[in-house]
């Protein structure tokens, strides 16, 4: 009984010792493995003291040779004379002499590391004079943002023509000065891309800017575009000319938006009569087109086109003929009969101005057309005749009736401007 208590004790103890065995070498295992691995790990770097100045590693002692990959400097082998000036520079560095020692170690043909130690030590603009030296504003470009200094940083990036990164660092500027903006839109045509250019003058309000730009480089389908804001065109829509809206026109966008319908709007907007005929000559010769615009054109706008048209002279009209021809047409198939008669006096066919005039209740007018030297008497004396059916006298004042233009639509019918601005002698008398 003895033997097997004793027994029973030595048992329970055994492996609690071998328990107590086994976690001890598991912890040693564990502390040697960390010991180990903190020697492994790269020390720190010491915290920079204030005041002292900040000397890149590259500096302190010689730019590692690399295999392939490598920048033009990094496997330099300096002579004598280089070595020298690039431990002169290190000590000028140390005295906080930084753009003399920059300036050594550039003779030296240590660009990359004067550019280091004038990044280091917060000269970005010294930095970027040198990399300009080297033709590398892409590499000023990536100092500047690295340094949050996104006004410097994007026209450097334009200058390398790297457009996305201007736009990445232009999203961070809070506040655009107008010199700031006017260099940026000028960087940002060359670099082509000049619809921001033209939004960063609008955010300056500056339309003669805006127009310089667009003259200068071209930018007109990128004027087109940008004055689909209503913004836009109320900046610079009153300021441009006639010969601005023939090159967009010319060069107009092919997008989702139709050239007239952008066309319908700067016309009518602008209220610019004179623009009536430069429209017409980019519809050209395309009769339905030319109709459908015509009859979306503002009562204002003609009233100006009317005007203009009384200014124009032999030369103008000779130079223009054709163009003219193409609006009258237009205008007269919508039923703008008093901007068409003037058109039509203009070019001199009597005729087809005598039949407008009558459509608009200008009896007087109309008669005097249709007698004229190259009019119609027959079709003359046929209108009168029919004014008389209708009770009206050549010098009626009152407006004309709608089953009154009924009655003289069907006199005038057969008069056309396809057919009648070339006749010289009346085809047929519709009093035969």
């Amino acid at each position: 009984m003895n033997f097997t208590s004793a027994s029973v004790e030595k048992i329970i103890k055994l492996p609690t010792l071998a328990a107590l065995l086994v976690l001890v070498a598991c912890v040693a295992i564990l502390l040697y493995l960390l010991k180990g691995k903190k020697k492994e790990e790269p020390q720190k770097r010491t915290k920079q003291i204030p005041g002292m100045p900040k000397i890149p590693a590259m500096t302190e002692r010689f730019p590692e040779q690399k295999q392939g990959g490598m920048r033009t400097l990094d496997a330099l082998t300096l002579s004598p004379e280089n070595e020298r000036k690039r431990n002169q520079a290190l000590q000028l560095a140390k005295a906080k002499n930084f753009k003399a020692a920059a300036q050594l170690l550039e003779d030296a043909q240590l660009q990359r590391e004067a550019i280091d130690l004038l990044e280091a030590n917060g000269l970005l603009d010294d930095a970027a004079t040198m990399l300009m030296k080297i033709n590398r504003p892409n590499r000023a470009g990536v100092i500047f943002e690295r340094n949050k200094n996104f006004e410097k940083a994007a026209l450097y990036y334009l200058r390398a023509k790297l457009v996305d990164d201007a736009k990445r660092c232009c999203k961070q500027i809070k506040e655009f000065s107008l010199a700031l903006s006017t260099e940026l839109a000028v960087l940002f045509a060359e670099a082509g891309d000049k619809s921001s250019a033209l939004r960063l003058l609008a955010g300056i309000n500056d339309r003669g800017k805006i127009i310089k730009l667009t003259r200068d480089t071209f930018a007109y389908k990128e004027l087109a575009v940008f004055l689909d804001q209503q913004a836009a065109r109320a900046l610079i829509l009153d300021s441009l000319s006639i010969s601005d809206i023939e090159h967009m026109l010319q060069d107009m966008p092919t997008d989702h938006i139709h050239p007239l319908t952008r066309a319908k709007m700067w016309l009518n907007e602008s209220r610019k009569g004179e623009w009536v005929l430069a429209i017409f000559n980019f519809v050209a010769d395309k009769r339905d087109v030319a109709h459908n615009f015509a009859e979306q054109i503002d009562e204002a706008v003609l009233e100006k086109f009317i005007a203009h048209c009384h200014n124009l002279n032999g030369e103008f009209i000779i130079k223009n003929r054709k163009n003219i021809e193409w609006a009258a047409r237009g205008l007269h198939d919508a039923g703008r009969w008093h901007a068409a008669a003037i058109a039509y006096e203009k070019l001199n066919l009597s005729i087809l101005a005598g039949k407008c005039w009558a459509l608009c209740g200008q009896e007087e007018k109309a008669i005097t057309a249709l007698q004229s030297t190259s009019g119609d008497d027959a079709l003359c004396e046929k209108y009168v005749s029919e004014l008389a059916l209708l009770g009206r006298s050549v010098k009626s004042e009152t407006p004309l009736a709608k089953y009154e233009k009924e009655a003289l639509a069907r006199l005038f019918f057969y008069i056309d401007p396809d057919t009648e601005k070339n006749r010289v002698d009346s085809p047929f008398s519709i009093a035969s």
